[in-house]
């Protein structure tokens, strides 16, 4: 981005300590099982050090899975929207950055009947950034986004009855 430095946190994955407990185990079994991988390799069995290396692999994913952390940066001035996906503290990828968001929506699909938070480019483009299973938690997160962003929040939970939230009433 141009200007990192006015870059503002504005959400983070809270990860529930039970994630991290079920993970410990599946951390400890990959480690051990990249050695014994090691070993089957040294000694030339590489069939059966290719499925280790596939259950290693597998078992990482799921550890990570349970612990990783979405970060959520917002720059008011730029109006733009970087996402950052760490596991412990170090980068997984490289940083989604949108720019010049116009508004942020709150959509309820109801087939899954779940809420997802969009973000919208311009008139006809938008991205769905979260999905979530209640409504609360759904207009938190939207919330904070706009808030942050300073742009509207459009409630669009109702098919066929959208509005413009009101977001000074609901802080």
């Amino acid at each position: 981005m141009k200007n990192p430095g006015s870059d503002q946190l504005t959400y983070i994955t809270k990860r529930p300590f039970w994630n991290f407990i079920l993970a410990l185990p599946l951390y400890f079994f990959t480690i051990s099982m990249i050695f014994k991988a090691v070993d089957l390799f040294y000694l030339g069995k590489i069939m059966d050090a290719l499925k280790f290396v596939g259950a290693v692999f597998f078992m990482f994913v799921c550890a990570a899975g349970l612990t990783f952390t979405k970060e959520v940066y917002t720059n008011m001035n730029l109006k733009t929207l970087r996402f950052r996906f760490t596991l412990f503290k170090v980068p997984l990828c490289k940083d989604s950055i949108f720019k010049n968001l116009q508004y942020v929506s709150l959509y309820r699909n109801h087939s899954d009947r779940d809420f997802e938070v969009k973000i919208w480019l311009y008139e006809t483009k938008k991205k769905s950034i979260s999905v979530h299973f209640n409504f609360e938690t759904a207009l938190d997160y939207a919330l904070r986004i706009a808030n942050a962003l300073d742009v509207n929040l459009l409630d669009a939970t109702e098919k066929g009855n959208f509005r413009w939230v009101e977001k000074q009433k609901l802080q």
